[in-house]
């Protein structure tokens, strides 16, 4: 009889422990994948009242993303262009590009700060897994840039309609490796800002400063006067991840392996310090809310 209860209360110890471990520190990646997925009509929900909530009151409503790059290219194209000395019809493409995914890749540093900020009721009512709270503004982000992508579509189709035919081959994966860098910057954006709330306003400094130094809408041309710089312009991983979207749109061929390489090798990396920092402060960020 003895051995009996042993064994029940070992397994009661067993189960308990188990849902001790969900619930505190079932931070393992098997354990969050499987929650992400159960709350998958709880984010998705998210999403879509994000979705709504942007466009909210809004005349142009999401034709504003569609039209927003493309009167903020033609304004810099005629600015930088003339000083610059480069032909507007070559140029604007190459910085409507850069600037599709430039809001992407801002978006994800500045915005996904409030991405946490902005699910303490949730947090605060709910056991979900915090990472959903920055999975939702990386979407939302992802799915603006997908709607930006229509513009250079459009201009493309205009101006060379056969790499328009190539940018659509690629861009599926292109968007996949987007949304998976947007989602590793927004989780680690989303805890920063948690927990120091100045994280922002640094932050719009050091992506001010990055723009200037990325070929958002400065040319390779402009680099190769300098070996130093030209290093630089080829070392600098935005190269290579906005080469994914401007080689088949605006050039006509595949993006090379190398700037696969280069995306992957960023996202890796900032994919293993959003993972540490969730590892860290998942079950304390209730407190700095």
């Amino acid at each position: 009889m003895k051995s009996i209860i042993f064994v029940i209360d070992l397994s009661t110890i067993a189960r308990t422990t188990c849902r001790l471990r969900d619930r505190f520190g079932g931070n393992t990646l098997k354990v969050i994948i499987r929650k992400i997925y159960q709350t998958r009509y709880f984010w998705s929900h998210l999403v879509r009242a994000e979705l709504k909530n942007k466009f909210r009151r809004s005349k142009l409503g999401i034709l504003w993303t569609f039209m927003n790059p493309l009167l903020l290219t033609a304004l810099m194209s005629t600015v930088f262009g003339t000083v610059f000395n480069m032909s507007f019809a070559d140029y604007a493409p190459y910085v409507l590009s850069g600037l599709i995914v430039w809001e992407l890749i801002s978006s994800s540093f500045i915005g996904g700060g409030y991405s946490i900020m902005t699910g303490e009721q949730y947090i605060r009512q709910f056991n979900h897994p915090v990472i959903i709270y920055t999975l939702r503004s990386a979407l939302v982000f992802t799915i603006t840039f997908v709607i930006a992508m229509l513009s250079l579509g459009f201009w493309m189709l205009i101006v060379s309609p056969a790499n328009v035919i190539l940018g659509l081959i690629t861009l599926p994966l292109t968007t996949l490796l987007y949304f998976c860098l947007s989602w590793a910057i927004t989780t680690i954006a989303g805890f920063t800002n948690a927990k120091y709330r100045d994280y922002p306003q640094v932050m719009a400094l050091v992506i001010q400063a990055v723009w200037y130094v990325s070929p958002v809408f400065f040319k390779k041309d402009m680099f190769t006067t300098n070996p130093t710089l030209e290093a630089l312009f080829n070392l600098n991983p935005i190269t290579h991840i906005l080469n994914l979207i401007r080689d088949p749109f605006l050039n006509g061929v595949m993006p090379t392996i190398t700037d696969y390489l280069y995306t992957l090798g960023t996202i890796l990396v900032f994919s293993l310090w959003a993972g540490s920092i969730y590892k860290k402060n998942s079950r304390k960020v209730i407190f700095y809310l």
